[in-house]
């Protein structure tokens, strides 16, 4: 079976953790979308995975940004080298982005699947009306979609209930192994990824604030891209030497020391759908501290995973990182093993793999459709 996998750099680290696995009678095309600046991946750094694992790359660099409208011939391009390969399955990861969504149209809807991460917006996300649009051009035109959690997928099917949904999640995801760090004294928290407004830093250094009068033995680790850091957060840290922030584009090879340094990674999102640094938490064997939010209870079992801290609750986020901070070292790796077991169970790759066969087979097929639901948990 041949199968484009069309896809942006954004989600690479989703891919190449999930596509050498598939058996070799999946042919798959990898076609990704390079933006010009800020690409979680270089081209190279794609190429030499696809080389190592004997899959067919087909890169698509782009010289301006998203919205110009001078991409217009690349993402004709884009379409164009899908139709030309014809498989017998297209999958796109959709990133809503217009210009590319509109062109898409093109595309046989019969052999077509869309995989959505939202499928409604998070709170205040940039360029929310073209976003909003670019998704409406997909859901309207084409029948089989992906969501990577059930929420999604219940909500895609509850708007728009004529639409074939499957749902599997996200694979675990790793950059590499663990170096071998020597730990700092106390307990050093985690924040980790692009920081936008749903994803709550706000929230967690002004609970770090806090606690900081009460204890030393601690520290926050912030690493990650923002675009509003000296005006927003930056004012938000009143104790420096417990608070250190690496703001910027975080390179794949420095990933896994991030995590080696960290006791807890913390995910105070207000709303989430799913969350990438979750992923590499459970990857890399990392107690998560996470919010209430809807979309952390599908991949998230408190006491096992970690904990949660209630958002509706005020400083009930305080509670959790003192708790963490007070605990005994032997909960803690009881924690862990716990963790591992848990990751082991609901995350198998052979699972995952299994669900996508189900799924390009379903849609090749042009027969009666059978849901594919993934169990995460019971």
């Amino acid at each position: 079976m041949k199968v484009f996998y069309l896809s942006s750099s954004a989600f690479s680290d989703n891919q190449i953790n999930l596509l050498h696995h598939f058996p070799k009678e999946y042919e798959i095309t990898y076609g990704v979308i390079i933006p010009n600046k800020n690409s979680n991946y270089s081209e190279k750094e794609l190429a030499d995975y696809c080389n190592q694992h004997h899959i067919k790359l087909v890169p698509f660099p782009l010289k301006y940004r998203f919205r110009d409208p001078r991409l217009l011939l690349t993402y004709y391009k884009i379409i164009t080298t899908v139709k030309k390969a014809n498989p017998d399955v297209i999958f796109v990861a959709n990133f809503d982005q217009l210009y590319l969504n509109i062109l898409l149209l093109l595309l046989d809807k019969k052999r077509t699947i869309i995989a959505m991460h939202d499928v409604i917006n998070h709170s205040k996300t940039a360029f929310n009306r073209l976003t909003t649009l670019g998704k409406k051009v997909l859901i309207n035109r084409f029948e089989k979609f992906l969501t990577y959690s059930q929420p999604q997928a219940n909500l895609l099917k509850e708007i728009f209930n004529k639409k074939e949904v499957y749902c599997i999640p996200l694979p675990l995801i790793g950059f590499g192994k663990l170096p071998d760090l020597k730990k700092k004294e106390g307990i050093t928290f985690l924040f980790f990824g692009n920081i936008l407004h749903y994803k709550g830093l706000d929230l967690l250094l002004e609970a770090v604030s806090r606690l900081g009068i009460k204890y030393q033995n601690f520290r926050l680790l912030i690493a990650g891209r923002c675009l509003n850091w000296e005006q927003q957060y930056k004012p938000l840290i009143l104790n420096k030497d417990q608070v250190s922030a690496h703001i910027g584009f975080i390179e794949n090879h420095q990933i896994p020391s991030y995590f080696a340094e960290a006791d807890y990674i913390v995910l105070p999102y207000r709303d989430t759908t799913q969350s990438g640094p979750l992923m590499i938490a459970y990857n890399y064997n990392v107690p998560i501290l996470a919010s209430n939010a809807a979309g952390f209870n599908e991949f998230f079992e408190s006491g096992t995973s970690g904990y949660m801290f209630d958002l509706n609750k005020p400083n009930d986020l305080d509670r959790l990182l003192e708790e963490a901070i007070l605990r005994n070292p032997s909960d803690y790796l009881n924690l862990k093993e716990k963790q591992a077991e848990y990751t082991n169970e609901h995350f198998a790759m052979s699972k995952l793999v299994q669900s996508y066969q189900h799924m390009f087979d379903d849609v090749a097929e042009h027969g009666p459709r059978k849901k594919i639901k993934y169990e995460t948990s019971q």
